[in-house]
């Protein structure tokens, strides 16, 4: 097993380049603490790099980024990337991030059983909210940081030493400033329509398996 991050980094829709951009700050952060970095952007999210990668660098710590349901995480394209009952055994004694929806219902669950260390995904949808007039420029919306800013907390803190439940709790607390925020009269009107979507974010954000899981 290896002190190293891998990240998949799809963008082949809206949603998915937001999260490729965002993650930026994930990997910045892993290069400042000299923990090597496994970046699987663009169209190398795929299975095939993604399993090779999995069984070469035995990374402690997988970070996904992309669609997803129940039983199945996806890449570029929305190519399976881990599938439930099929290959779920690639994430054995690894520290798994989904930032996916739906993800942790059965698969992470099932990765759990299969010896996973810890996973935390989302039973339910995971919604990022935007601006429309700052799609060209995703680092620079207002509404989109709000949403990704708590999820991205959960790689950074494991890259600082933190255990599972120290990233699960700082993601959860951080939702909940950003939602009383969102509500009170300093939001605009776009803010304020956006909070539920994160509020279900933080009701539905999960974590499974060892609470003590760390790099």
């Amino acid at each position: 097993m290896s002190k190293a991050i891998l990240i998949t980094r799809p963008d082949h829709d809206l949603i998915t380049t937001y999260l490729f951009q965002w993650s930026e700050y994930v990997i910045n952060l892993a290069k400042r603490k000299n923990i090597k970095v496994l970046d699987l952007l663009g169209k190398r999210a795929n299975e095939k790099i993604f399993t090779s990668y999995m069984v070469k660098n035995e990374p402690i710590l997988v970070f996904f980024n992309g669609h997803g349901n129940q039983d199945v995480i996806t890449g570029y394209n929305n190519e399976p990337l881990v599938v439930a009952n099929k290959n779920e055994k690639l994430l054995k004694k690894k520290i798994v991030y989904a930032r996916s929806c739906d993800a942790a219902e059965n698969l992470g669950q099932l990765c759990i059983n299969n010896n996973t260390l810890a996973f935390i995904g989302y039973k339910k949808k995971y919604t990022i909210c935007y601006s429309d007039s700052s799609i060209a420029h995703p680092l620079q919306d207002n509404i989109a940081k709000l949403f990704i800013s708590p999820s991205n907390l959960i790689p950074m803190s494991f890259l600082k030493g933190n255990t599972a439940k120290d990233a699960y709790r700082k993601s959860q607390e951080s939702m909940v400033r950003n939602f009383s925020y969102m509500i009170s009269t300093r939001a605009t009107s776009a803010q304020k329509d956006a909070a539920p979507y994160l509020w279900i974010n933080r009701k539905y954000q999960v974590l499974l398996g060892d609470p003590n899981a760390s790099m």
